[in-house]
């Protein structure tokens, strides 16, 4: 069978194969501890169900505006205003998708094409290079080391910057790793960037599950050509959300104009019945309380896992400054695909790899489980490596 051109390099995403993989076995009766997906276990939000139930007992179902009802781009920019130092976020900014997926490959494909570069730095999420591959965009990996914890260096951006470099991807707290880039560093990427006429596209969806305040700092929290930064967040994580499909992107007002036209041609406007339970969650006097609430309970899942996992023979680990994973060093090997084969089927738990996030020798693991599946797998782990 011939297909086009445009997916010629398209795999499907490593992560979500790994979780269906994990989930169908389970089905079958196979005793499996999934800590490969990347979603929190919490249950959604009061406050957010209402605000779903209360639109679809109304009985509207027309379409939403493609991008987003009026209700939910207030309260993201009043969201964005509140949680960093920006507050120059107006409604018009911001663009309502169907997760952030959507909001990454509507960017991409407004702002990159052919023979534009665009610097990625590892660790990175797979969706990245396939977003932009098929933008027709070239991802250049930027190279960072465990020893480092995974820091940019401002020096390899410059090193690595042609002509042709037009963007620069940063994900902070890190999928995977859960590294956080520091208010200096952040300052001073953000200050290269502008100096030469480069996007930032900056992915926070785990800024509010950071362990060492609110907030880890923000594209927004430092000074920044306003002009050439675009912020993409969501639901899903700090809100434990994430099969309601609402991501957003802030931006430009032409930029947001022109996503949304492409959003149009695709997807159109995201559930009505979820923008609603997203515009309920954000505005509401709780917001914050539930995000504390899910950070307290994380970090003490994060430190449960630690605390289990160091000094077992064959493994490095450090504790994570933010996001819902610990990123697990292989000291034996540099083959964690067949480890992350072997894990799973000899003890029944699914991690991920690191080879999709572009670092050989590393397994990923989801503490965001429930109490019991974590001392489950953890136990699990412990036992093949032992």
């Amino acid at each position: 069978m011939r297909f086009s051109k445009n997916i010629a390099s398209l795999v499907p995403s490593a992560t979500l194969a790994i979780s269906a993989r994990a989930k169908k076995m389970s089905a079958a009766g196979e005793s499996v501890i999934n800590l490969s997906a990347g979603e929190p276990s919490f249950l959604t939000p009061d406050v957010a169900i209402e605000g779903g139930l209360e639109y679809v007992r109304s009985g509207k179902a027309g379409y939403p505006p493609t991008p987003g009802i009026p209700g939910l781009r207030n309260a993201v920019a009043s969201y964005v205003n509140r949680t960093t130092a920006h507050a120059g976020v107006d409604p018009s900014n911001v663009l309502v998708s169907a997760g952030v997926k959507q909001a990454l490959f509507n960017a991409c494909f407004c702002l990159f094409e052919k023979g534009d570069e665009v610097l990625v730095p590892s660790p990175y999420w797979p969706t990245y290079l396939a977003t932009l591959e098929l933008a027709g965009a070239t991802p250049v990996v930027v190279p960072t080391s465990w020893e480092d914890g995974f820091r940019l260096d401002v020096s390899t951006l410059e090193r690595l910057r042609t002509p042709s470099t037009r963007g620069l991807f940063l994900n902070s707290p890190s999928n995977p790793s859960g590294d956080v880039y520091d208010r200096d560093l952040m300052a001073e990427i953000a200050a290269w960037a502008g100096a030469n006429d480069v996007w930032i596209i900056s992915d926070e969806i785990y800024r509010r599950l950071y362990y060492e305040g609110e907030s880890a700092p923000s594209i927004f929290d430092v000074p920044h050509e306003s002009e050439r930064v675009l912020h993409l967040d969501g639901i899903s994580k700090a809100f434990s959300m994430p099969g309601w499909r609402i991501g957003y992107a802030v931006a430009p007002v032409e930029v947001i104009q022109k996503m949304s036209a492409l959003q149009s041609q695709t997807t159109s406007g995201a559930a009505g019945p979820s923008q609603h339970a997203a515009a309920a969650v954000l505005s509401s006097p709780q917001r914050d309380d539930i995000v504390r609430d899910f950070r307290d309970i994380l970090r003490r899942r994060r430190d449960t896992a630690v605390e289990a996992l160091s000094g077992v023979d064959g493994l490095e680990l450090r504790v994570p400054a933010g996001a819902i994973y610990l990123y697990v060093r292989l000291t034996e090997t540099s083959d964690s695909m067949s480890v992350a084969e072997q894990l799973l089927v000899q003890e029944g738990v699914a991690t991920i790899p690191g080879e999709p996030f572009g670092t050989p020798g590393f397994l990923r693991l989801n503490y965001a489980v429930s109490d019991e599946e974590l001392a489950d797998g953890l136990a699990r782990i412990k036992t093949f490596f032992s």
